[in-house]
């Protein structure tokens, strides 16, 4: 399983004050000292995955059971997307929630929950996949040029339709957040469109959509974790705007890769939002900055590989991805300032750790 994740500061500890001596005394060159602190927060991720292992498993097991189908092809697409891996942030958070408040054991009712999120965002990767046009996920052929359009289609609405099935047997609460929650990431969807024919969006309106595009689910995966926990209403909506936050960061991370990373990392070609005109933060940044190369290049109806490589060097050169990733800092410290804010008595602090350092380990990956 994969530890790519969040970002937080252990223990909320700045750079300068993190347990490494070598730095500590000046020895290390700053890129060296750089790479010590990523290893940390690395290693800090992995031991959040680590802990939520158990839960996991569970919570994979009962995604599982759930894709069997009398027509065929819906189960081949659902366990082939789900055999392509990926980070199960989602369910990680429900369960690590969960532990955060003292509960070692891990209710059916959270397994449940926890594995329809995870089918509600598995069936968006198959919609999104066919409505970007991306040809690839994850090193592989996505699932609507392996097995068609329509089936692919239809996989998704399968998948939906198993989370629903999962949640509406659950408490009230998670009843209403995973509605709430598929609602706004329909709406963000709608919205998002593209940046083709001069459309410009503001920084507002493109927190707005990714908002319910992507960190509606973020939020939804806190919350039942810790519902599940029997928190306090007032430490609930704190967690809450904990994952509604990280979401915020963990998207915004992902418009930095497209840009900064190789194709190995992204398991697609980098520059996928510049070639779509996808409305990401760097794209978003670049139009407003006024640059005529912007104006230029998002005037092309159908931009070539070319174009888009060259597009790519002219933000990886520009201020362009500091901006953006200040953007991201600021809502990873939103995230942060909300777990430091929770006042139940049973809190594992080292659970919080683990959920910091996941939280700034996000931040650290798009450097």
């Amino acid at each position: 399983m994969s530890s790519e994740l969040l970002q937080g500061r252990a223990g909320h500890c700045s750079s300068e004050e993190r347990p490494n001596s070598a730095r500590a005394e000046g020895i290390l060159p700053e890129p060296t000292r750089r790479e010590a602190d990523l290893g940390l927060l690395k290693e800090a991720a992995r031991d959040a995955f680590l802990s939520g292992a158990a839960g996991l498993q569970l919570v994979e097991e009962r995604v599982r059971s759930c894709l069997d189908s009398e027509a065929e092809v819906l189960s081949s697409i659902s366990r082939y997307l789900l055999e392509l891996g990926g980070k199960r942030i989602r369910p990680l958070l429900a369960v690590l929630l969960t532990k955060l408040f003292g509960i070692s054991s891990y209710p059916k009712s959270l397994i449940d929950a926890a594995a329809g999120v995870e089918l509600i965002h598995m069936a968006t990767l198959l919609h999104d996949d066919i409505i970007d046009q991306s040809p690839t996920r994850r090193n592989h052929p996505s699932a609507f040029i392996k097995f068609g359009v329509s089936p692919t289609l239809l996989a998704g609405d399968f998948l939906l339709v198993k989370a629903f099935g999962l949640c509406a047997k659950l408490d009230p609460y998670i009843i209403q957040a995973t509605e709430r929650a598929c609602i706004e990431l329909t709406e963000g969807e709608v919205l998002e469109g593209t940046l083709a024919d001069g459309r410009r969006l503001s920084l507002e309106q493109y927190v707005n959509i990714i908002s319910k595009k992507t960190a509606s689910l973020f939020q939804l995966a806190a919350g039942i974790g810790a519902f599940s926990a029997g928190v306090t209403p007032a430490d609930l909506s704190r967690v809450e705007q904990f994952g509604r936050a990280a979401g915020l960061a963990f998207q915004i991370v992902d418009d930095i890769l497209d840009v900064v990373a190789d194709a190995d990392l992204l398991g697609k070609p980098s520059g996928t939002d510049l070639k779509q005109k996808t409305p990401s933060l760097p794209n978003i940044l670049w139009l407003e900055s006024g640059d005529p190369r912007a104006l230029e290049f998002f005037s092309i109806e159908q931009p070539n590989r070319a174009q888009c490589d060259s597009a790519l060097e002219v933000l990886r050169s520009s201020d362009i991805i500091a901006q953006s990733r200040a953007v991201a800092r600021q809502h990873a410290d939103t995230a942060q300032a909300a777990l430091h804010g929770l006042e139940a008595d049973t809190l594992d602090l080292t659970v919080r750790d683990r959920l910091l350092s996941l939280v700034e380990y996000t931040l650290e990956r798009c450097l």
